[in-house]
């Protein structure tokens, strides 16, 4: 009996001891936490966006998850422990915030993380003086680049219920068999004379030239050559063709608010082994600038600001060599007319978010790079930023509200912002790849405008006249 009574006891030692140890064997592994932030940095209007859903634990499924945020990391859960994985958060004043996450797996194991954003209205990007009438404009491409349909009538009437301020590409035609005498562009011709029968509506004009206006891309087996308005016979004649088009000088005055020499020269010139590339930005442009001054003051629209258009201007530490940016900004700075814009030199920058992402925050910290590193003078304008619905139309209209998010938090403090121009009014189906579906406004079939894509929206001041 004994001898029994052992033998159990024994046998129920050893099966204690076997699930001691393959108890202590299973291991619960803690939850990895994955999350993106967009955008980085916004306004006091703009809604941060925090998504937990790529989360994972080696043990739970994902919807056994728990998550819970304080957006000020100040100890307070705003959002307490919950399965939601998608979060968004507004802040009433700007600063820099530290923002803490936490997840939770079904054993109470938790991991945590912490990241920072910035809120910013960017009141100090508001120029003290600007040309134009109206904060906000947009880009109109007057050529079809695959609208083959489209009237640009109905692209105006549409437009203009929404911005005044309108910014095109090209002044003069191209092809013509004396390029030596300027020819108003025909579709231009037809803004023009639109705004001229549309006086009453106010609406204004952002005038850019052709690009070969500075310098002249070289046929296979050629070199660049200066451009056509280092030439001031022709700059003469540009002139006066812009007044013919307008139908009086009267006219010019009131809708032509600044002239831009080229887009994004620096895009758009010798590269930096040729041997133009010097002159390019040391002569040519120099020479254009000053050919046209003379040329507008001559005519009587000595008041109409010339400026151009860049496209990436080097940030970080002061650029010691010379480049298209940095030679052109500081030689239009140094050259601007007492008589433009009360004496404040502007000139206008482009730039995107990067790629596919939709953190409209990179291009704040861009603008402001550029203040600082201008000290206000020249002014930056914003000359093109927007988003393309090639990579996905949320992903468009998440940056769009984005954007005008940032300038609401400035226009709600005194009415003013940024002067920024949205790129694009419509789609470009003819463009090269990331540059076809930059439009915010939606066509049918045969082209025919038909409203704000889906989704969508401009707040009213933006086609309100300034105070």
């Amino acid at each position: 009996m004994t001898t029994k009574l052992s033998t159990i006891t024994f046998a129920t030692l050893i099966l204690y001891i076997i699930f001691s140890f393959t108890s202590c064997d299973k291991k619960n592994s803690t939850p990895e936490l994955v999350y993106t932030l967009s955008p980085s940095v916004g306004s006091t209007f703009t809604e941060f966006h925090i998504n937990v859903n790529e989360s994972r634990d080696d043990e739970d499924n994902a919807n056994e998850l728990q998550f819970r945020f304080d957006w000020e990391d100040d100890g307070v859960w705003e959002r307490d422990w919950s399965f939601e994985t998608n979060h968004l958060n507004t802040y009433e004043s700007e600063g820099n915030y530290s923002i803490r996450i936490e997840i939770k797996d079904t054993d109470g194991k938790t991991t945590s993380a912490t990241e920072t954003l910035t809120v910013t209205n960017s009141h100090n990007l508001i120029p003290a003086h600007s040309p134009f009438g109206y904060n906000v404009g947009i880009n109109y491409e007057t050529r079809t680049v695959g609208r083959n349909n489209r009237n640009i009538v109905d692209d105006l009437d549409l437009i203009t219920k929404h911005f005044k301020l309108i910014k095109t590409f090209h002044a003069a035609a191209v092809g013509t068999s004396t390029p030596s005498i300027p020819i108003i562009d025909p579709d231009l011709i037809i803004v023009i004379d639109y705004m001229v029968a549309h006086k009453d509506e106010q609406l204004e004009l952002a005038m850019g030239t052709n690009n070969n206006v500075l310098g002249i891309f070289p046929a296979a087996g050629e070199q660049w050559a200066p451009g056509l308005m280092t030439n001031k016979s022709y700059t003469d004649k540009f002139v006066q063709m812009i007044i013919s088009s307008f139908g009086s000088k009267e006219n010019v005055i009131n809708i032509v608010k600044t002239i831009m020499l080229g887009n994004e020269i620096d895009g758009n010139k010798p590269a930096p082994t040729d041997p133009h590339y010097h002159d390019f930005y040391a002569n040519w442009v120099p020479q254009s600038f000053e050919n046209l001054k003379e040329s507008m003051y001559d005519a009587g629209l000595g008041n109409i600001p010339i400026t151009t258009i860049i496209a990436n201007y080097p940030q970080g530490k002061p650029v010691l060599n010379d480049s298209v940016q940095t030679s052109v900004t500081r030689y239009i700075n140094h050259n601007w007319s007492s008589t433009w814009n009360s004496g404040n030199p502007f000139v206008m920058f482009n730039m995107y978010t990067l790629g596919e992402s939709t953190d409209f925050g990179f291009v704040i910290k861009y603008f402001t790079n550029l203040d600082n590193i201008f000290n206000d003078s020249p002014g930056v304008f914003v000359g093109e930023t927007g988003y393309t619905a090639e990579y996905g139309v949320e992903n468009q209209v998440k940056v769009v509200k984005q954007i005008f998010s940032w300038l609401e938090g400035q226009y709600q403090n005194n009415k003013l912002t940024i002067p920024l121009f949205v790129f694009m009014a419509f789609d470009r189906p003819d463009k090269a790849k990331y540059q076809k579906k930059m439009g915010i406004f939606s066509d049918d079939n045969n082209n025919k405008p038909i409203g704000l894509k889906t989704n969508i929206e401009v707040p009213t001041w933006v086609g309100e006249k300034k105070k």
